[in-house]
């Protein structure tokens, strides 16, 4: 499971109490070859040039007794430190992995007022892998620094990084979606205000019930997907809304399914720094700290002997 925190000078602002380097592992045929790192450019060695979409670069390391070193309760916390140099919107991904340790990550802006944590928060059960996304807020070189989550821990580890842009990433989506979802999040911020038609008028006793469950809903013309209504539900006091539509609607569980896999992975890829809290073949679902969308098919009973049952691509967005 993927953990992101923000901290300001947390611990890991990490006192450097030692800065020998790594001696070079013996010769072993065939050895994996295991790199001397200290604030080193090998994480650093392909920027991402004009014209070429991605850069990639990948180290092979380990923590070793010879580190530099932080103190954690008393009990040292061995690390290695690189170097990344990054431009403002340039977007940073990291998959950082071990066998030997839960992995932990630190990332320092160039003016080292602010630092990012990322680990793998999992129980240890012999492999451990975490993955870090992060968009560059300033252009300039930036510390990357390689941990445990856990005290006194020593062992290998793998960095694989990559650095693209959003146009990269977002060049294969569906544009019309894109835009439509980038409007709709946008809209989020202030309770779906801009595009929230009129009040949907209800008999005595669905007022009632809706009454009772502190709720109203109304219309809206803001269609995520062209041709697809939507409702907007906001409790009594506007405070919080969610937008609700069906987006594809078929007898056939495969075409649904198939509409499915295609907007989850649309939905992946616009909300790729959210933490993604479900994903199923049936049911997809990622946060922030202020938003939460679904994506799910739901199966719909016939009502009458004659029917055939409907399954329903639902999008929730709270």
């Amino acid at each position: 499971m993927k953990t992101k925190l923000l901290f300001i000078l947390l611990a890991l602002t990490f006192c450097f109490n030692t800065f020998a380097q790594k001696k070079k592992p013996a010769k072993k045929a065939p050895a994996v070859k295991v790199s001397k790192i200290d604030s080193t450019e090998l994480l650093n060695k392909n920027p991402l040039k004009a014209g070429v979409q991605q850069a990639k670069d990948f180290v092979e390391a380990s923590l070793s007794p010879k580190d530099l070193t932080a103190n954690q309760n008393g009990e040292k916390r061995y690390y290695d430190s690189y170097k990344l140099l990054l431009h403002a919107g340039e977007e940073l991904f990291l998959e950082h992995s071990s066998a030997s340790f839960r992995v932990m990550l630190s990332l320092k802006t160039p003016a080292k007022d602010k630092q990012e944590l990322s680990y793998d928060s999992q129980p240890f059960k012999g492999n451990s892998i975490n993955k870090f996304h992060y968009v560059a807020p300033v252009t300039g070189t930036y510390t990357l620094l390689a941990t445990s989550m856990d005290a006194g821990q020593l062992g290998k580890y793998k960095i694989a990084k990559t650095i693209t842009t959003a146009t990269a990433i977002e060049s294969g989506l569906d544009q019309t979606f894109a835009n439509q979802f980038k409007a709709l999040e946008k809209s989020k911020k202030e309770n779906f205000k801009n595009i929230t038609g009129e009040k949907i008028k209800k008999d005595k006793k669905e007022e009632k019930k809706d009454k009772t469950a502190g709720l109203e809903s109304f219309k809206t013309n803001f269609e995520l997907v062209s041709g697809k209504n939507a409702l907007i539900f906001k409790d009594n006091n506007g405070q919080t809304a969610n937008y609700k539509s069906v987006l594809f609607e078929s007898e056939s569980e495969e075409e649904v399914k198939a509409n499915f896999e295609q907007l989850k992975k649309q939905l992946q890829v616009l909300t790729r720094n959210w933490t993604e809290q479900s994903n199923t073949d049936t049911n997809y679902s990622s946060s922030t700290d202020t938003d939460f969308i679904t994506l799910k098919i739901n199966m719909i009973p016939p009502v009458k002997k004659k029917q055939k049952q409907l399954y329903q691509l639902e999008f929730v967005y709270n």
